[in-house]
C-alpha cells in the first residue's frame, strides 16, 4: 500500500513538474514583463504625487523648470477639498477655510491665557452618549477604558477613539452617574448609547512663558489642567494645512447641500474625511514678483536653501571685519535678490539711538554682495512663528489702525481678553514691517522692535542659564583641580621627595637636563616652561619630582632608568631650517597645554608617541607640516596646505593635537585654528573639528579609528583629501544626497565662492598672527605663493569659476560657466587688504 502511494506520488509529480515549469515560465515572463515597465509605473505614481503635491506659507520652492534659478517662498494657499461620509456620500469642490476640526484642541497646539502663552500636552474628550430612551449625558474622560467601542466598527484606522455615531458600552457605570445629563437622569441599566458629539473638557498645558515676564515683570503660571474655555487656539492659516484623511466638520455657513435628507435631520453631529484636495498657490520670488493661483505640479521643493539666499522684506545686517567690529553695522531691509548674480538691493536703516533702531530720514538703497551680508538674528521672523510684542509701544495711545498699525494702551490690559493684543503669529512681511495676525483674531503690522521671537526669547533664557551652569560647573572644577593636585603635593612631599631632589644635584647639569626633558616629554608638564627654566627653579624642580613619584608608582626605579636611559633625546631643528617635521620646546600657545590627562599615561604610550613620530618623519607629503614638542609628546601642532582645484588653494590650516592617556585606544583631540572663521562644514569657529575619524560624527568600517591600524598620518591626509576638499558644501550631514542635483550643485558653487573669500580673510589672520614654531615657514610660504594667489584673484574677477583660476573651459555641473558678480564685489573690497596685508608682511606684490 505505502509503495503504491510512493509510486502514484512519482507519477503525479512527474506529470506536475512539467506543468511546474511551464507555469515558472510563464511567471518569469510575467515577472518581466513587470519588471520592465516598472520604470513607465514608477513615473506615472510621480506624476501623481506632484499633481497631488502640498506647500505650506513659508514654504521655499523654486521652478521645476529652472531648478537652479531663483528661489520663491509661499505667500498664499487656495486649497478645496471632496469631503466623504462613512457611508461613502462625497461633497465636492468645498473651501478649506470652511472647515472646521473635529477637537478644538490636540496635543502640539500653542495657547494664549491672559498674559500666558503655552503648549498643549494632552486634551482630555468631552463625549455626549445617547441612550436608546432618549437621555443624554456628558461624560469627561481621563482613561479610555471607560467606554468601550461595540462592533461593528464604522471607521477601522479613526484617529480619534471616540467618534460621533459610534456605538459605545459604560465599564464603569459610576463614570455616567456622576456626569451631566442634559435629558434623563442616571440609571445604571443603561449601559449601551451611541456617541451624538465629541469635544475636549480638560486640556493639559505646559506653560512656557507670559507677556508680564517679557516685560520684567513677575507673575506666577496658571494651573497646567485648565477648562478649555478659558483658552484661545494661537494659530494662523488653519485652512492650508489639510491633508488626506483628516477628520473635519463643516461650519455652519455652508451653503453646499448634504448627501441625503437622514443627514439633515440627524441628531448626530456629522464627520467627514478628506478625500481629495486640491491647491494654488502665491509664490513671492527673490526678484521681488509675485505670482498668483500657480498649480503644484510646476513647483518643486527646496529643502535646503544656501546660506547666502535672501527674501524681499528680511532683515539683514551687514558683515564687519575684525577691525571693524567696533563701528556700528548697517541694518537693511531686503528689497529684491538676483539669486543668478548674488548680488540684493538693500534699503539701509539709519540708527537713531542706542536702545531703538528706527527709520531715519533719508534712508538709502544699495546694491551689496550677498556675501557681505547675513540674517539680522532679532529682527528675521519665520512664516507662522509665535511672537509677543515688546514694552516699547505700550504707553502709546490707543489702536490706530489708519496707517495699518496697531498701537496697545495700559487700560486695554487690565482684563485677560487684553493680553490676546500682546501674542500673536507671523504672517509674513509687509511694507518695511511685519505682519501679525494676533490671537484676538486682529492683523495689524508691526515694527521689527516691536515684537521678539517665542523661541528666540526661549533659547536666549536657555543660553543665559547654560552660562551661568558653565561658570558655575568650570569654577568648581578648577577648585576641584586645585585642590586635588595641592592635597597629592602635601601627601607626597617630605623625606622622600627632599631625599629624590638632594640625590639629583649630584648629576652634572647636562645630565639633569637630559633626565629632565624626557621624564617631561613622558609624564608632561604643568606649563610650558623649557628645560633651562626647570633646573633654574628648586620649587619648580620639587614640584615635577613629586608628579613623576606619583606618575611612576607603575614602574619600579630600575625599570624608569633603564627606560629613560633607552629613550633617544630629540634633536632640535637649526635656527635656519624650515623642515616638514621638526621637534621644538615651547608649547605655551598650544590649544591642549593645560590637559594633565598625560600624567597617567601607561607604560605602551611613549612607544606609540615614538612610532607616531617616525611615520610622520618618513612619510609626511611636502604639503603638510607637523612641530611635537620636546617637553610634551603628548602635543603635536600640524599645517596643512590647501589643495588646488579646492576653495582653499593655497592657504594654511593649523590644527593643534592631543594624544590622550589612553592613545591610541581612544583617538587624539584635535582643535582647528579658525580665527573666528567657519570655512568649512566640518571645521567650526570655536576649534571643533567633526569628523567619523575622530568619534565627533558617526562613521563605519575604515572611517572610524582603528586602534590598530590609524594613525595621526591618515588623519591628517583625512582633514586634507576629505574636508578641505573641491566641494566642501557637500560635507554637510545628508547633503551627499544632492550631489548631481541641479539646486544641490548651484549651492555649491556659492558655498566654494563664500570658502574663498573667508579664505582670503584667514591668509591675513595667520599673517597677522602666525602660530608659534611656524612664523619662518608662513612667511616664506606666502612669499611663495604670493603671486599665485593674486594671479588667481585676477582670474576669478575675470569670472574663472571658484579653484579652477586660468580654466576659462571649465563648466560646472548646473552648467555654470562664470563666478557670480556678488562674487566679484566682495573679492573686488577683500584683494586691497589682502595686497596691504602681504606688503605689510614684507612680501613683495607686484601686481
Amino acid at each position: 500500500m505505502d509503495l503504491f502511494v510512493i509510486d502514484s506520488d512519482s507519477e503525479s509529480y512527474s506529470e506536475t513538474s512539467d506543468s511546474e515549469d511551464q507555469e515558472e515560465c510563464e511567471f518569469t515572463d510575467h515577472a518581466q514583463s513587470i519588471l520592465s515597465s516598472l520604470d513607465e509605473s514608477i513615473g506615472k505614481i510621480d506624476d501623481f504625487l506632484t499633481f497631488e503635491r502640498g506647500f505650506l506659507h513659508g514654504d521655499i520652492v523654486c521652478p521645476v523648470s529652472d531648478p537652479s534659478g531663483q528661489l520663491g517662498r509661499v505667500v498664499g494657499v487656495e486649497m478645496f477639498v471632496d469631503l466623504e461620509t462613512y457611508s461613502g456620500d462625497v461633497i465636492e469642490d468645498v473651501n478649506s477655510k470652511q472647515l472646521s476640526r473635529v477637537r478644538s484642541f490636540v496635543s502640539g497646539d500653542c495657547v494664549v491665557m491672559g498674559p500666558w502663552i503655552g503648549r498643549v500636552i494632552r486634551a482630555f474628550d468631552l463625549v455626549t452618549v445617547v441612550f436608546s430612551d432618549g437621555a443624554k449625558c456628558e461624560m469627561l474622560l481621563r482613561d479610555s477604558e471607560v467606554l468601550k467601542p461595540i462592533p461593528p466598527f464604522i471607521f477601522e484606522d479613526a484617529p480619534y477613539f471616540y467618534y460621533p455615531s459610534q456605538r459605545v458600552r459604560i465599564v464603569h457605570p459610576s463614570v455616567s452617574k456622576s456626569g451631566t445629563w442634559l435629558s434623563g437622569s442616571w440609571r445604571a441599566s443603561r449601559d449601551e448609547g451611541v456617541v451624538s458629539h465629541v469635544d475636549v473638557g480638560l486640556v493639559h498645558v505646559n506653560w512656557i512663558t507670559s507677556v508680564a515676564n517679557v516685560w520684567g515683570d513677575r507673575s506666577s503660571s496658571p494651573p497646567n489642567f485648565q477648562d478649555p474655555k478659558n483658552l484661545t487656539l494661537l494659530s494662523c492659516f488653519p485652512y492650508a494645512n489639510w491633508q488626506l484623511g483628516d477628520w473635519c466638520t463643516l461650519s455652519a455657513g455652508h451653503d453646499g447641500s448634504l448627501p441625503s435628507e437622514d443627514h439633515k435631520c440627524s441628531r448626530y453631529s456629522q464627520t467627514y474625511v478628506v478625500a481629495k484636495t486640491k491647491s494654488t498657490f502665491d509664490v513671492l520670488w527673490q526678484n521681488g514678483n509675485i505670482s498668483l493661483g500657480l498649480e503644484p505640479y510646476i513647483l518643486a521643493p527646496v529643502s535646503t536653501p544656501g546660506d547666502h539666499d535672501f527674501w524681499p522684506g528680511q532683515f539683514v545686517l551687514e558683515k564687519l571685519a575684525v577691525e571693524e567690529a567696533a563701528e556700528r553695522q548697517r541694518i537693511g531691509i531686503v528689497r529684491n535678490v538676483d539669486a543668478l548674480e548674488r548680488t540684493v538691493n538693500v534699503k539701509w536703516i539709519v540708527p537713531v539711538d542706542d536702545d531703538i533702531v528706527r527709520y531715519g530720514s533719508d534712508p538709502t538703497e544699495e546694491t551689496v554682495s550677498a556675501y557681505e551680508l547675513v540674517e539680522h538674528p532679532d529682527f528675521s521672523f519665520c512664516t507662522g512663528e509665535a511672537v509677543i510684542r515688546s514694552a516699547l509701544n505700550i504707553d502709546k495711545s490707543e489702536a490706530d489702525l489708519t496707517n495699518g498699525t496697531m498701537t496697545v494702551s495700559r487700560k486695554s490690559l487690565d482684563t485677560s481678553s487684553g493680553f490676546l493684543s500682546c501674542i500673536g503669529n507671523v504672517l509674513g512681511y509687509k511694507d518695511d514691517g511685519i505682519e501679525v495676525q494676533w490671537a484676538s483674531g486682529v492683523i495689524s503690522k508691526a515694527q521689527h522692535f516691536e515684537i521678539i521671537g517665542l523661541e528666540r526669547l526661549l533659547d536666549n533664557s536657555l543660553e543665559s542659564v547654560n552660562e551661568v551652569h558653565t561658570s558655575v560647573d568650570d569654577e568648581a572644577e578648577q577648585e576641584t583641580i586645585h585642590h586635588e593636585s595641592t592635597k597629592n603635593a602635601l601627601e607626597e612631599s617630605g623625606e622622600d621627595c627632599t631625599g629624590s631632589l638632594r640625590n639629583a644635584f649630584y648629576f652634572s647639569k647636562t645630565a639633569f637636563n637630559f633626565l629632565t626633558n624626557v621624564a617631561s616629554s613622558f609624564f608632561g608638564a604643568h606649563d610650558s616652561t623649557s628645560s633651562s627654566s626647570v633646573t633654574a627653579d628648586p620649587q619648580y624642580q620639587i614640584v615635577k619630582t613629586a608628579d613623576l613619584h606619583s606618575s611612576a608608582e607603575e614602574f619600579s626605579g630600575e625599570q624608569f632608568v633603564e627606560l629613560v636611559m633607552q629613550t633617544e633625546k630629540p634633536q632640535l631643528p637649526s635656527e635656519n631650517d624650515v623642515k616638514i617635521f621638526d621637534v621644538v620646546v615651547d608649547c605655551s600657545d598650544h590649544h591642549f597645554v593645560k590637559e594633565r590627562g598625560h600624567e597617567n599615561v601607561k607604560r605602551g604610550w611613549l612607544k606609540k608617541i615614538q612610532q607616531e613620530w617616525t611615520i610622520l618623519q618618513n612619510d609626511l607629503p611636502d604639503d603638510i607640516h607637523v612641530r611635537v614638542y620636546e617637553e610634551r609628546m603628548d602635543l603635536l601642532r600640524a599645517c596643512i596646505v590647501g589643495a588646488a582645484g579646492t576653495p582653499y588653494h593655497d592657504n594654511l590650516f593649523f590644527f593643534d593635537i592631543f594624544f590622550p592617556p589612553d592613545y591610541p585606544h581612544e583617538p587624539p583631540s584635535v582643535h582647528y585654528h579658525s580665527g573666528g572663521l567657519r570655512l568649512n562644514p566640518n571645521l567650526y569657529e570655536n576649534g571643533k573639528v567633526c569628523l567619523s575619524l575622530l568619534k565627533t560624527w558617526a562613521g563605519t568600517g575604515n572611517e572610524v579609528w582603528n586602534p590598530e591600524g590609524s594613525t595621526v598620518l591618515q588623519l591628517l591626509l583625512s582633514l586634507q583629501a576629505l574636508v578641505l576638499n573641491e566641494k566642501p558644501y557637500f560635507n554637510e550631514a545628508g547633503y551627499d544626497k544632492f550631489v548631481g542635483k541641479a539646486d544641490g550643485e548651484k549651492n555649491s558653487i556659492t558655498y566654494n565662492e563664500n570658502a574663498f573669500l573667508l579664505s582670503c580673510k584667514s591668509m591675513m589672520y595667520i599673517l597677522h598672527k602666525p602660530p608659534k614654531h611656524f612664523e619662518k615657514f608662513v612667511k616664506e610660504h606666502f612669499t611663495c605663493r604670493a603671486p599665485h594667489i593674486l594671479e588667481a584673484c585676477n582670474a576669478y574677477l575675470g569670472g574663472d569659476l571658484v579653484g579652477h583660476a586660468r580654466d576659462s573651459t571649465y563648466i560646472s555641473d548646473d552648467g555654470c560657466k562664470s563666478c557670480s558678480t556678488g562674487f566679484k564685489i566682495m573679492l573686488g573690497k577683500l584683494l586691497p587688504k589682502l595686497v596691504t596685508t602681504f606688503s605689510e608682511a614684507g612680501i613683495a606684490c607686484v601686481q
